[in-house]
């Protein structure tokens, strides 16, 4: 598996963590206004994207895991991974003086991570890149 450049990922994952951002921005409850809601919202989107970025190359370490039953346990890891990553930036949020009980529950961060990568790799396929969703390598 080829690896890619930390500042291409670091890069990529702003760029999309951005893009995120202001939806979760629109979506989630607001304690601040103007940039500092936005900030806490790109920081939540960048544990997806940026962290999401390294759950998904762990997980393209494991054998077989694009094809057959593997896929099942991709879309598992993604899951987990996404619950995992949510609650980095619920920390986040903490740390920034915000309270997470208007905050989704957890579970909904691994649903989230699952259609978030889902759609990703919808994005590569139309781009005629490898996906998740013709058996072949990941992001």
């Amino acid at each position: 598996m080829m690896r890619e450049r930390f500042l291409t990922t670091l890069t990529r994952s702003a760029a999309l963590a951005a893009a995120l951002g202001v939806v979760l921005y629109l979506v989630l409850p607001r304690q601040v206004g103007g940039w500092w809601a936005f900030l806490d919202a790109f920081s939540l989107a960048f544990c997806f994207t940026f962290l999401g970025h390294y759950v998904e190359v762990i997980l393209l370490m494991i054998p077989d895991i694009q094809v057959g039953l593997g896929r099942v346990v991709r879309l598992a890891g993604w899951f987990g991974g996404g619950v995992w990553v949510y609650e980095i930036g619920r920390r986040l949020w903490l740390l920034y003086g915000r309270s997470t009980l208007d905050l989704p529950p957890l579970v909904l961060g691994g649903v989230f991570f699952v259609v978030l990568e889902l759609v990703v790799h919808a994005m590569l396929r139309a781009q005629g890149k490898p996906n998740f969703y013709t058996g072949s390598g990941g992001r």
